[in-house]
């Protein structure tokens, strides 16, 4: 077989379609779910960036620059997208108490070039403008899925590392297409809400599930039954709205709670890990550190 001569272009040599792409887009991804123990009011000066966030639970009182915006979950999760075409501020506004379950995925704006986004979605994201636009973006299964899966990776693990990456990508594709086919530029706005019977079903699923956290959950086939609907049309309400399934959320809800109760201190890890639905120390320990990272332990006051 002769060689292909080294100064003969590959895509001379071949039949087909080849692409090359080479992206240096210097994405952050920042995921949490936490419990706010403080109230206060905090400030960030940010670079000029683009921001798609996709808020789980919970509300976020933020000032971006001069836009002030009341970003919630209450009616179920949301997108938000926001551009800054210069470098700013964000002042977050939070109360104790308040939990709040979201990713943040950023992209300099440099990186936009690398995307070759269209001349009509960058008049939408008001490139010129020294103000942030901000805008709603719904969040389809699949953007649900990607910010679960951001929240439930390993740090230090190099390939969960490649999977939020992908999965942070996946995230900004959903919010740009969502901006690409609004038929304004971004402003505040409310965006459009997921169907409201679906939606309206699923929250009162988790609602009828969050009740159950303080004692022994009923299984899925007998909270179908009550809801009047079947067990395969319960999983897929609750899984289009969250991204989980009922199963992954009771326990990571227990978790999140067991976490809370070590921090506050008071009880060991094995009084914890009972309350939580652990029968074994260790299958309580192994959980949590799946889960968070790190073990029980290290919520432990000293």
């Amino acid at each position: 077989m002769p060689p292909c001569p080294a100064d003969e272009p590959l895509i001379d040599a071949v039949d087909g379609v080849c692409a090359f792409e080479s992206l240096a887009m210097q994405m952050q991804v920042h995921a949490n779910d936490t419990r706010e123990r403080r109230t206060l009011s905090q400030r960030f000066d940010l670079p000029a960036q683009l921001t798609v966030m996709l808020l789980l639970e919970g509300e976020l009182r933020v000032a971006i620059n001069q836009t002030h915006c009341l970003m919630s979950a209450r009616r179920g999760p949301v997108g938000y997208l926001w551009l800054m075409a210069a470098p700013g501020t964000l002042v977050r506004h939070i109360r104790a108490g308040q939990r709040v379950r979201k990713v943040n995925v950023t992209l300099p704006l440099s990186a936009l070039d690398d995307l070759r986004l269209s001349p009509v979605l960058c008049d939408r994201l008001s490139l010129d403008s020294p103000r942030a636009g901000v805008a709603c973006w719904s969040p389809t299964p699949h953007a649900l899925r990607c910010a679960h899966e951001i929240l439930g990776a390993r740090q230090g693990d190099e390939l969960q590392a490649l999977s939020v990456s992908i999965a942070g990508l996946s995230m900004v594709q959903q919010a740009l297409r969502a901006a690409s086919a609004a038929s304004s530029g971004l402003a505040p706005t409310r965006g459009i809400a997921p169907a409201d019977r679906g939606m309206a079903r699923a929250r009162l699923i988790r609602a009828r599930l969050l009740e159950d956290m303080s004692r022994e959950a009923a299984p899925p086939s007998a909270l179908a039954r009550e809801l009047g609907m079947s067990e395969s049309t319960l999983q897929r309400v609750f899984r289009a709205a969250y991204g989980s399934s009922i199963v992954a959320f009771q326990r990571q809800e227990r978790l999140q709670r067991a976490r809370a109760q070590l921090l506050d201190g008071g009880l060991t890890v094995g009084e914890v890990g009972y309350r939580a639905g652990y029968a074994k120390l260790s299958n309580f320990s192994s959980a949590f550190q799946r889960t968070f990272g790190y073990p029980p332990s290290a919520c432990v006051r000293r």
